[in-house]
């Protein structure tokens, strides 16, 4: 049973051994879209399909690229030290603004 015991408690502390996602502020999110575009589109890309239809909602008359602009675009109109906010939450407001949902929340999303 001890031995049971050990493996389960070494197990579980193996289970953090993964490193957490980085989180990014709108400073560096700014700069990675200056050094590796592809980066910033995909990072934006999750960060829009998770937030569309809750928190912001696509008027489906946007291109993508042209979503990625309007945020990079909000993002460098922001000042220094708002900039050093999680670019994330930043993007959601930033497309929230421009594009608000009209109708509830969709559930599950």
């Amino acid at each position: 049973m001890r031995s049971l015991f050990l493996l389960a408690a070494f197990c579980l502390s193996g289970a953090h051994a993964w490193p957490t996602a980085p989180r990014l502020t709108g400073a560096q999110l700014l700069a990675r879209s200056e050094q590796d575009p592809r980066y910033a589109k995909g990072y934006l890309a999750g960060v829009a399909d998770a937030a569309q239809g809750r928190l912001w909602c696509d008027t489906g008359r946007v291109k993508s690229v042209e979503l990625d602009g309007l945020v990079i675009a909000g993002l460098k109109a922001l000042a220094e030290k708002e900039r050093q906010g999680d670019a994330a939450h930043l993007a959601v407001a930033i497309l929230a603004r421009r594009f608000p949902c009209t109708h509830p929340p969709q559930a599950g999303g």
